[in-house]
């Protein structure tokens, strides 16, 4: 018998001599044939593997089979297959992780003319190695946007949260919506934001997640050099300009305000709350006199005092001073 159900039969013993003879009816109770057998497979999270199931048909006509899957979406298999007279199929599929852990499916091919094969299925998804590193560079004072870019898997429209570790980087957004995944899956862009508070390197970690989607992390390097020097910025003359700065700093800091060339006039130092900008006015005087002088130029340096770490940082922003004709 090829599938479940009950056979009704009659059987009879004759004498060939005598002719007498003696029939029973018999009825045979076909029963599932259970599982066949248990396949084990393991791969890295959004990595697939693949398996082929052989499904042998001794019927002398085509047969067609459809699936049937259990307690997974993970595992991705054609709905039907059909298999030739006294041939043997192949059946492919593949899993393909989203979360790390273990857990069980069931596969089930059924026929009318064959009834049932059952193969259970241990599946083992093994963490993900990390996404590649987003590598900023920057100087001091200045913040740098570089995006993570992603891509979802899950079959339903999720919400990937995102958080950061390392003080100098920061996410703006910390919900990113993705639509299903479907068969390539989508992209998700995230905007990661650098902004140093001292020169050299740092490091820090961007970990996207979803309860559907998974987990992603992102190394973040961050390298910081010196302020790169900023202008030229155009004052007339007997007017003043402001010159945007921002404290980097985690701290209220002091700094320190100087100009190269006694035209040009600042105050000599400014207090400023921590991460906060503010618009330093620089004045050009023009000659004392009063008489029309050529363009002149000159250099605004901004100081902070040296930090835990000994770094003296100097900010410069190049200054022009034209007089009223020009």
């Amino acid at each position: 018998a090829y599938k479940e159900g009950n056979v009704h039969t009659k059987i009879t013993f004759k004498n060939p001599l005598t002719g007498e003879y003696q029939f029973y009816f018999v009825t045979y109770k076909v029963s599932s044939p259970g599982v066949i057998d248990t396949l084990k497979l393991t791969a890295p999270v959004r990595q697939s593997v693949s398996h082929t199931i052989p499904v042998y048909n001794p019927l002398t006509t085509s047969v067609t089979l459809t699936t049937q899957l259990n307690n997974t979406t993970e595992i991705s298999l054609l709905p039907t297959f059909t298999v030739p007279p006294l041939s043997e199929g192949l059946f492919s599929f593949e899993f393909m992780p989203l979360k790390a852990g273990d857990s069980n499916a069931k596969i089930v091919f059924s026929s009318v003319d064959l009834g049932q094969y059952i193969y259970e299925v241990e599946l083992v998804a093994t963490p993900a190695g990390p996404e590649k590193p987003l590598i900023f560079k920057t100087g001091l004072g200045t913040s740098q946007v570089l995006q993570a870019r992603l891509v979802n898997y899950s079959k339903t429209k999720v919400d990937y949260s995102s958080k950061t570790e390392g003080a100098e980087f920061h996410v703006e957004k910390n919900t990113q919506p993705a639509t299903s995944g479907g068969v390539g899956g989508t992209e998700v862009v995230i905007d990661v934001t650098y902004e140093p508070a001292s020169l050299g390197d740092s490091k820090g970690t961007l970990i996207v997640s979803s309860g559907a989607g998974g987990e992603y992390i992102f190394p973040l390097v961050g390298q910081c050099h010196h302020p790169k020097p900023q202008g030229p910025f155009t004052i007339r003359a007997g007017q003043s300009i402001p010159v945007q700065f921002k404290n980097t700093f985690p701290v209220p800091t002091t700094f320190l305000l100087s100009v190269d060339n006694p035209l040009f006039a600042v105050k000599q130092s400014e207090l400023i709350r921590a991460k906060k900008t503010i618009n330093i006015m620089v004045t050009y005087n023009g000659s004392p006199s009063g008489q029309s002088l050529p363009a002149q130029t000159g250099k605004l340096t901004i100081t902070n005092p040296k930090n835990s770490a000994g770094q003296a940082v100097h900010w410069v922003f190049y200054l022009k001073g034209i007089s009223e004709k020009h």
